[in-house]
């Protein structure tokens, strides 16, 4: 996962009517207050420094990131709270330059469920399986980013338990990029693919199961052969150095078997950020696909080692800071910007205010809306009935749609492509895809 010096912001934009009703409400808490638990991924700009050889202060990033976090629950509370109650953020920083993610995530639950009994938690840090089981055991819901955290939520269990993805793609729907590569024009006649798998550690070995049971027997189909090198993750921030290792191994690899189109797995701009500069240096250049939310944030750090490239946008946040502030907003966007960070400092340009902290606030206030019960299944079942009704601050022009079996909201996507000129990404088109 690629760290960046940009910090998540929060902010706060109820869905049409909900601010009105939630005032109305009567908190079904008799404190007239609830707690939500909120993770960030702290120490962001040491760990930049430290993979880059640059002097960034950390502290400011880490303020910066709690101070959105409050102002977005003041702006949630201005709005109507949620189901009329007040809401108190519980900020809790998951520093990134942790020797145990698991501990970590230990004492995050702990926190958030023992100390502070939240009614609903955002994961934003490098949180773990541990975490995730620990929710479930105390039956609050629990929020996650794709390409970040270490547990990812499956097709599977988020269709079957209490577990959410605000903004985001989970896994299995990336079997459908394939023909969005295709039609890009990706893959050359003579296409050779190498696959670089980044193992889950939660054991569900997602991503074996995407490139396996989804994209092999689509390549197969189109006559390309495929090889897959499996990339292991790290628990710890010590364990870095191994998966550059693994990484430096598959560029040779690839090189050596004439591999001229590389795929990334979701999650993987940890891989981006290490097979670019290690493929650069042995003077290889294949064409680049990739499916994260933030790769081309990634290819930014090495624009010299690509010469093509396309990859699936689904979220405002997949492009470098300065590409976002030149997006068309839309309406959710446009209610976090007067206030949220993008950085501890005030950008020059329009800010897009674009964060999944807003969308989980506005999710909450959104699916709890009238509730007289603050519970995992009323969200669910609230969640469910959204639709297309909800406008992310994530996602292209705010498009999500929800249903029952569909809580992972993203539902159009960008193609971008390699600008080699300009070493920049840029829509093919205006028109947007959908995403299956």
């Amino acid at each position: 996962m690629l760290v960046t010096l940009v910090v998540a912001s929060a902010c706060m934009v109820v869905p049409s009517g909900a601010a009105d009703a939630a005032s109305s409400n009567a908190c079904p808490d008799p404190s007239g207050t609830v707690k939500v638990g909120v993770s960030y991924l702290g120490s962001t700009a040491a760990s930049v420094a430290q993979k880059t050889g640059q002097e960034v202060e950390q502290s400011p990033s880490d303020r910066a990131a709690e101070q959105a976090i409050k102002d977005g629950a003041a702006a949630l509370n201005d709005a109507g709270g949620i189901a009329g109650c007040t809401v108190e953020p519980v900020i809790f920083n998951f520093s990134v330059l942790s020797s145990d993610y698991n501990g970590l995530s230990q004492q995050e639950c702990v926190t958030f469920t023992q100390d502070n009994h939240v009614i609903a938690v955002y994961a934003a840090g490098y949180e773990t399986k541990l975490a995730a089981d620990c929710y479930a055991k105390a039956k609050i819901p629990s929020f996650w980013i794709q390409g970040l955290s270490l547990y990812q939520p499956s097709c599977e269990t988020s269709t079957g338990s209490d577990e959410y993805v605000v903004a985001g793609v989970l896994t299995c729907r990336a079997g459908s990029f394939i023909k969005m590569w295709d039609d890009a024009g990706l893959f050359p006649k003579d296409a050779k693919v190498g696959v670089l798998e980044f193992n889950s550690v939660d054991g569900k070995a997602q991503n074996k199961t995407l490139i396996d049971k989804l994209w092999a027997p689509q390549l197969k189909k189109m006559g390309i052969p495929l090889q897959k090198f499996t990339v292991s993750r790290t628990l710890s921030s010590a364990g870095y150095a191994d998966v550059s290792t693994q990484i430096g191994q598959a560029v040779l690899q690839f090189k050596a078997a004439g591999v001229n189109v590389v795929l990334f797995t979701p999650p993987g701009a940890t891989m981006v950020t290490t097979f670019l500069p290690a493929a650069l240096a042995q003077d290889y250049f294949p064409n680049y696909g990739l499916t994260t939310t933030d790769g081309p944030r990634g290819v930014a750090l090495a624009p010299d080692a690509v010469k093509k490239g396309v990859a699936i946008s689904w979220q405002i946040i997949d492009l470098p800071l300065d590409a976002e502030l030149k997006l068309p907003a839309n309406k959710a966007i446009q209610g976090c910007a007067p206030w949220s960070l993008a950085t501890s400092d005030t950008p020059t340009g329009p800010l897009t205010g674009a964060t999944n902290v807003c969308d989980f606030y506005n999710i909450l206030a959104a699916g709890f809306d009238g509730a007289k019960k603050l519970d995992a299944p009323t969200l669910r079942k609230n969640v469910a009935g959204l639709g297309t009704s909800f406008d992310s601050a994530m996602t292209y022009d705010g498009a999500t749609k929800f249903s029952a079996t569909r809580l992972d909201g993203a539902s159009m996507a960008s193609i971008l492509v390699w600008d080699p000129t300009t070493k920049t990404f840029v829509a093919q088109s205006k028109k947007l895809v959908p995403i299956p």
